[in-house]
């Protein structure tokens, strides 16, 4: 598992500079990199992305407390604030605890391979910087102090790319021991989907924090694996992973309710062509209890969404009619489920240099686009915590933004 920085480095110099996100920087490289490995077997694997992206419509604000507004009382400290440096990434594990990885912008003022991670355990109030800074790899939030990347192990004579384990917040770090299949996620254990070997697929891995111990589950769904990060969305007592048909390249998504020890798989087998390069990942969308859960499937001249009705495997998904407003992309979609349970989707516009446009269903259950309260259009893609905060970085500005309700938006840190 070599070459993730060149691959890094070969997305980011193909992507516009105002765009430079590392989420669309993973899914580029990613790409290549799956490519590469089709045509030669031997390369070893690369990296999943990070972050399901999504956005929000306006409506009248609910009752809450705001997340701290930059400059305030309680601004963020000196963690993020380089000269030359842009923030890249957000993560979060809760309301609480969030993670910021920021990259070199200005040449001879530091080195552009490195990514500097920063952290908050009050909501973004202050900050600090998190061990040294590392090659930007893939990276996830497994808990409030629990990280996971991709790494080179910091040992002599070590080759090679690792899953490295954090459990103080990112300060310090270890590689994680292999350890023979499991036959389910254990309690204190994550689902993540790995590469751990050469192919177009991941493979379903339990980690251990308490053990730094990781370990494939014994039964895989029967999908070539192809989730939008490292982390597995697990809500209400249930898997969630999208993927590949393997026979037809059809996307299909596979769902857990025992903890990974059996699977069941649907295949939305009347979704949209797929271009020649081949379709883009599925894209799952689902609430904060995992009551709502959508799917969008992106063609190469249309778009197909999809909403569970029913069950809990396949055989209730409806296929949704009303996305008339919606016009077809060869740049992917995000979307999410909103607090009031409507689906929002998102899509990097095509027509100005950067920016996203955005579509919402409510009432009537028609997308229509929307503009986000207090939200600049060049922020994006967002995070929604299971504890329903939201979180987007303006990569133009360096700003992070946070919501507590998805509706009304506010700058948590001036960067």
């Amino acid at each position: 598992m070599t070459g993730l920085r060149e691959l890094f480095e070969e997305a980011a110099g193909s992507a516009p500079p105002s765009r430079l996100l590392a989420d669309e920087v993973y899914t580029a490289g990613r790409r290549r990199w799956r490519r590469r490995r089709l045509a030669v077997a031997a390369l070893p694997a690369a990296a999943a992305t990070v972050v399901l992206a999504a956005s929000l419509l306006a409506t009248p604000r609910p009752a809450g407390d705001e997340p701290p507004v930059a400059g305030g009382a309680g601004a963020p400290a000196s963690a993020g604030e380089r000269p030359g440096q842009r923030l890249q990434w957000v993560d979060t594990a809760d309301a609480r605890h969030l993670y910021l990885l920021s990259t070199c912008t200005t040449p001879g003022t530091c080195d552009k391979s490195l990514a500097h991670l920063s952290g908050s355990d009050d909501g973004g109030r202050s900050w600090t910087d998190r061990g040294t800074p590392t090659g930007l790899g893939p990276m996830a939030v497994l808990g409030p102090d629990v990280l996971v990347t991709a790494a080179q192990p910091d040992q002599p004579g070590a080759t090679g790319t690792s899953l490295m384990i954090s459990t103080d917040g990112g300060r310090h770090w270890r590689r994680a021991q292999e350890s023979p299949p499991v036959g389910a996620v254990p309690d204190g254990g994550t689902a993540i989907c790995w590469p751990e070997t050469a192919g177009a697929s991941c493979t379903v891995q339990v980690v251990e924090p308490a053990s730094y111990r990781v370990a494939p589950l014994s039964q895989q769904p029967a999908l070539l694996l192809q989730p939008d990060g490292l982390r597995i969305d697990g809500r209400a007592d249930r898997l969630w992973i999208p993927g590949r048909e393997p026979a037809t390249g059809r996307p299909a998504v596979a769902v857990s309710t025992d903890a990974g020890r059996t699977w069941a798989s649907h295949v939305f087998r009347d979704a949209p062509a797929c271009p020649d390069a081949g379709c883009q990942p599925l894209s799952l969308a689902l609430d904060g209890g995992g009551k709502r859960v959508y799917a969008v499937a992106a063609g190469e001249r249309a778009l197909a969404v999809y909403r569970l009705t029913g069950g809990t495997t396949g055989d209730g998904w409806q296929r949704l009619t009303n996305t008339d407003e919606i016009p077809p992309g060869t740049n992917g979609y995000g979307s999410f489920v909103a607090d009031d349970g409507s689906h929002v989707l998102f899509q990097p516009d095509d027509r100005h240099t950067f920016g996203y446009r955005y579509w919402a269903a409510r009432g009537d259950g028609a997308y229509r686009t929307v503009e986000l309260a207090g939200l600049p259009a060049t922020a994006g893609p967002i995070r929604r915590t299971p504890d329903g905060r939201f979180y987007a970085i303006d990569g133009p500005a360096n700003v992070l933004y946070g919501s507590t309700d998805g509706w009304h938006w506010s700058p948590i840190t001036g960067r």
